[in-house]
């Protein structure tokens, strides 16, 4: 788990075009006005808002008060939100962001700390795992709330692949195996796939490579950044290898995000691939996945160690109903949680990924909760969005062979350290 973090000397600003959320209305007056007991939420689109929206009804049953989702494309979701955080808009009450991303806007100042709120109410972060829960704390206080988990898995075909690879090595050779311009024989036109799109899904598929190569981003002892370490290079240029040289991988791939791997993993265009936890209800969906739905499974990520994130649930400070934000995200994190997971969400905690009905409904939650166990997190550094975007800079630059994977690493590793140090991290 990472150390405490330091606080940063500014916070970056983030500039995007974005709108706020739409007055909600009290149907009975037809008069338009905001009413007092509806709150505002901006939700990314996909699970997120289609679970927030299908639990919000039975809050507002309980408690009387309204919750409107508002649904965001995942295009420039983070630039949008961030906008309207940073211009203090008062129309948002409640904000979903990466974990990431908290350290951030708590620095800022645009999230709540929660800590006087659960003096109020006696609650706290016990019912979170443990990884997720420290996942929103900033200088070890809390300024969110987990709500959302995102891991990835191996997904193959194992109607091809009796045993899944465990090393990068097998996974390699697999790769080769099941590639037609290698083996024409192959089922499928490529053995694997990689999330390569510029932004912030790339790097997170990357680390599981990088660290379980040996690679870590930091020396933890003075924050010293550490990519372009042996592992880092190693790990790099494997990825690199498998979609320029040996070309395993479909040449679109710097196109890929989850949308895009589900895809190819559904049309049977490649054996296997990593992605995220959330492909799996609709792998296993006929309608959705009618050519690989029987025929799929998933597993640990070759090397054993994977990423982990949380969506976070967090009360915007400029937001005047926070006591009402507050009692929507305990609540959908806590009494609504068991809904919100049988909506298709899966929340960190525990209660409910160990929940015999919730289980029978999302099978795939027991190898969740285990794989967690094996999973690192990114630091939530204030600075993390910007040095995100330096190493997905990276490896774009080594993909598409402008540089090779030491040079691109090496400027990346240079580019975090010149920042960090410009906000006094390196003190002399």
């Amino acid at each position: 788990m990472w150390k405490k973090m330091i606080a940063a000397a500014a916070l970056p600003a983030l500039i995007a075009t974005g709108c706020a959320p739409a007055p909600s209305t009290d149907p009975a007056s037809g008069t338009g006005q905001q009413s007092k007991e509806a709150i505002n939420v901006v939700a990314q689109a996909g699970i997120l808002y289609t679970a927030l929206s299908a639990v919000a009804p039975d809050f507002e049953r309980e408690t009387g008060i309204k919750v409107n989702v508002q649904e965001l494309g995942r295009d420039a979701y983070m630039q949008k939100l961030s906008t309207q955080l940073l211009a203090q808009e008062q129309g948002l009450d409640v904000a979903l962001v990466l974990n990431n991303y908290v350290g951030q806007f708590a620095a800022g100042g645009q999230f709540e700390n929660l800590e006087p709120y659960f003096a109020k109410d006696g609650s706290g972060l016990e019912r979170f795992l443990p990884t997720s829960a420290e996942s929103v704390k900033y200088n070890g206080k809390p300024y969110a709330l987990p709500l959302e988990l995102s891991t990835m898995f191996l997904i193959y075909r194992k109607d091809l692949i009796p045993e899944p690879p465990t090393t990068w090595e097998e996974y390699d050779r697999l790769a080769e195996q099941f590639t037609q311009s290698k083996n024409p024989d192959s089922p499928t036109e490529f053995g694997t796939t990689f999330q390569g799109k510029r932004g912030y899904t790339q790097p997170k598929e990357w680390y599981q490579y990088f660290w379980s190569m040996g690679g870590e981003l930091f020396d933890e002892s003075n924050w010293t950044p550490t990519l372009n370490s042996e592992a880092g290079v190693k790990a790099l240029t494997f990825v690199v290898d498998n979609y320029r040289k040996d070309k395993v991988v479909p040449p679109d791939a710097t196109t890929y995000e989850f949308p895009e791997v589900l895809s190819a993993f559904q049309h049977e265009k490649v054996a296997m691939a990593i992605e995220w936890n959330a492909a799996y209800s609709r792998l296993a969906d006929e309608k959705q996945s009618p050519k690989v739905f029987d025929k799929f499974a998933i597993a640990d990520v070759p090397g054993g160690v994977s990423f982990i994130h949380s969506w976070s649930i967090a009360v915007n400070s400029a937001s005047q109903k926070k006591d009402a934000a507050y009692k929507f995200i305990s609540w959908v994190t806590n009494q609504g949680a068991k809904k919100y997971a049988l909506a298709g969400g899966v929340p960190p905690v525990k209660a409910v990924l160990q929940d015999p009905e919730v289980i029978k409904a999302r099978p795939e939650f027991p190898a969740i909760e285990a794989s967690i166990n094996r999973a690192k997190l990114e630091p939530n550094l204030p600075e993390w969005p910007r040095i995100q975007e330096m190493i997905t800079d990276g490896i774009s630059k080594a993909l598409a062979g402008e540089k090779s994977p030491k040079e691109a690493l090496d400027e990346t590793n240079k580019s975090i350290y010149d920042l960090l140090e410009s906000r006094g991290y390196y003190k002399k």
